[in-house]
């Protein structure tokens, strides 16, 4: 039983009147009375009671009509609500990231794109992955990268890591630190399981460097630390082009440290991207391949 023969039985039944029927639905005659007998025998019942010319919906046809009415009804409603669904999407993007400073400076896109909405997730990396499997966001923006057969990833940027110290300290006068000259100093560093603490981590296994003095705080307080001399910490080279920290701050190299952090743009292989993921996607290379308009960690 096909949509077709359904729709067709909705006007026969309206006009109960073959020609007519015909005539609104711009078939042959022949065409529409061939078309209801087959249904008819489908059924295994008469739906029509001919006489003459005419013909009547009967006991079954009004039974029938009832549920194809329903029926109709139901895969309209449905259409509608997928192309919704569909227009919805084409104006909507949702990202994870591992870091929201990788979203600093999207007013700019937001204020080009003002229909568009926006649903914004924050988790660790294993998290994110799990939503990107599962449909719960269709794009992320994470460090490290997500990579696999499964996923395809565009690495934004490959940023260095560097030691982001007051311009009043002794050391900043040096172009390169090394580890040894940092041992003394007190470091602001990101509560542990926070995705750049991560990284700065393996980097001090990797150097078999260990801070004497530790303080884990939030970004906010980090920044207040450093600001004001009273720590210092690693940082992205991204962070100096952003002025996430005051213009009293430098950033130094760090002597043997070749490590970078990459910020990589994600989706599920085989997604399809709508216009405004593909816009979304083009701006953030555009961003990361400009030093002025890169993001912090």
């Amino acid at each position: 039983m096909e949509i077709t023969q359904l729709r067709y039985f909705q006007i026969v039944a309206e006009y109960q009147h073959i020609t007519r029927a015909a005539e609104h639905l711009n078939i042959s005659q022949p065409a529409l009375s061939a078309m209801i007998s087959r249904l008819e025998n489908e059924l295994g019942v008469q739906l029509f009671d001919h006489k003459g010319r005419s013909i009547i919906l009967n006991e079954n046809g009004q039974l029938f009509l009832q549920r194809v009415n329903h029926i109709l009804l139901e895969l309209d409603d449905c259409k509608h609500e997928l192309r919704e669904m569909a227009a919805q999407y084409e104006k909507s993007i949702s990202i994870a990231v591992t870091s929201p400073q990788f979203l600093q400076g999207i007013h700019v896109f937001m204020e080009a794109h003002p229909d568009y909405k926006w649903n914004q997730k924050f988790a660790e990396l294993t998290e994110i992955k799990k939503m990107l499997n599962t449909g719960q966001c269709v794009i992320a923006l994470t460090s490290p990268g997500i990579y696999g057969e499964e996923y395809e990833s565009l690495l934004l940027l490959q940023d260095r890591f560097k030691v982001a110290i007051h311009k009043d300290n002794p050391l900043a006068v040096k172009d390169t630190l090394s580890f040894k000259d940092l041992e003394n100093e007190r470091f602001a560093l990101l509560h542990r399981g926070v995705p750049f603490r991560v990284q700065t981590d393996a980097i001090f296994d990797e150097m078999d460097f260990q801070p004497r003095s530790v303080l884990e705080c939030d970004r906010l307080l980090r920044l207040e630390l450093v600001n004001s001399n009273s720590a210092i910490t690693i940082a992205s080279q991204s962070a100096s082009f952003r002025h996430l920290f005051s213009d009293d701050v430098v950033y130094r190299d760090i002597e043997g440290v070749t490590q970078t952090r990459d910020i990589v743009f994600t989706y599920r292989k085989g997604r399809h991207l709508s216009l405004a993921y593909r816009q979304f996607r083009d701006f953030l290379i555009d961003r990361f391949n400009g030093h002025e308009h890169s993001f912090s960690e």
